[in-house]
């Protein structure tokens, strides 16, 4: 052995040694709780040719299914299936490697939420073709059949559009057509009227979508002109959010609560994105390039080993995919090359 050689080795192993003791706290092995996933999640995306395109972690994108030349109007998970809607809504039950139609009468509209899964009444709503305008899935999509769980003495014609649910368990469908509410408070339970006070101020030539987090109902006005609303009683009363910054002469896309309470994004046709900021609406274009028009947005979160969450909005749009880390304050570019495309469709 060569003379001073196991002394040396001390010295450096006791240097280490206290290197390590001054690391972030890890599981043992080597590995470092911050930066471990624990429940990863995964993004779909399709462009304006059909091309579905899938991301585990935000920054690298995989295509799974190939152009056919029809974009899709929405694509949602439920259970381990995955769905997309074209002109039918098709299935795939291996993670978009084919795809199957399992429902072709719906009715379109250019909202995401048309079609809703509510893991609380394990259903999926679609708006279809029906009397009522209400067709549910009770095998995470793979079957279809019209919902006839109505209570008696309803209005005497209507037509759903829209649907959202809140953490109670309670799923509401929204009529745009004739300005009425329903609500479901469980998988097997009738839709009743949802009463709605004189607060909802609704004005001719608009187009309102629902959406919602846990505790609050949003009405979008997609036609961009009267505004939007919120309810933190269960659709018994509504404020709208204050116009702010956003525009009244471009189409509403779609909307996202990534905060809970009355936070609220608004994708637009053209002018990019704008959040709500002390009760009225701001600019929030940091990071977007010029004329970005968003079509879709997507809330994803990674929850760490150490139970840490970390929180992202996605926005499919004209000029790619992009992400916000802070809640939609600004974004970052998340797609090129070949993947740098017009995307219509997240989930």
């Amino acid at each position: 052995m060569q003379k001073g050689f196991l002394p040396s080795v001390l010295i450096a192993s006791a240097i280490a040694l206290v290197t390590l003791q001054g690391c972030k706290k890890d599981n043992g092995i080597g590995v470092d709780n911050d930066k471990v996933v624990k429940t990863p999640y995964s993004l779909y995306v399709a462009d304006d040719k059909g091309w579905l395109v899938n991301s585990t972690d935000g920054t690298t994108f995989s295509g799974i299914f190939p152009p056919d030349g029809y974009a899709p109007n929405l694509i949602l998970t439920s259970g381990t299936n995955l769905l997309m809607l074209k002109q039918n809504l098709h299935l795939s039950a291996n993670n978009g490697k084919n795809f199957n139609p399992v429902f072709t009468n719906v009715k379109h509209f250019p909202w995401q939420t048309m079609a809703y899964d509510f893991p609380g009444h394990k259903s999926i709503y679609i708006c279809s073709n029906t009397e009522k305008g209400i067709s549910v899935s009770k095998d995470n999509g793979k079957t279809w059949q019209e919902d006839l769980a109505w209570d008696d003495n309803l209005p005497p014609a209507f037509n759903i559009s829209s649907f959202s649910g809140l953490g109670n368990n309670v799923v509401f469908a929204y009529s745009s057509l004739n300005n009425l509410m329903f609500r479901k408070d469980g998988s097997d339970a009738n839709w009743k009227p949802a009463l709605m006070e004189g607060d909802f101020l609704r004005a001719d030539g608009t187009d309102y979508f629902l959406t919602s987090n846990a505790n609050t109902l949003f009405l979008t006005d997609y036609m961009g002109r009267g505004g939007v609303w919120y309810s933190t009683n269960e659709a018994l009363n509504w404020t709208r959010i204050g116009q702010g910054a956003l525009p009244t002469s471009h189409h509403w896309n779609c909307a996202l609560s990534p905060d809970g309470g009355n936070s609220l994004l608004v994708g637009t046709d053209t002018v990019g994105v704008y959040r709500v900021e002390n009760g009225a609406f701001v600019s929030a274009t940091v990071g977007l390039e010029k004329n970005t028009s968003v079509y879709r947005m997507a809330l994803k979160k990674n929850i760490y080993k150490n139970d840490a969450t970390r929180t992202y909005v996605f926005i499919a749009t004209n000029k790619g995919i992009y992400r916000s880390e802070n809640s939609g304050r600004s974004w970052d570019k998340m797609t090129f090359g070949a993947f740098d495309a017009s995307y219509k469709a997240a989930y």
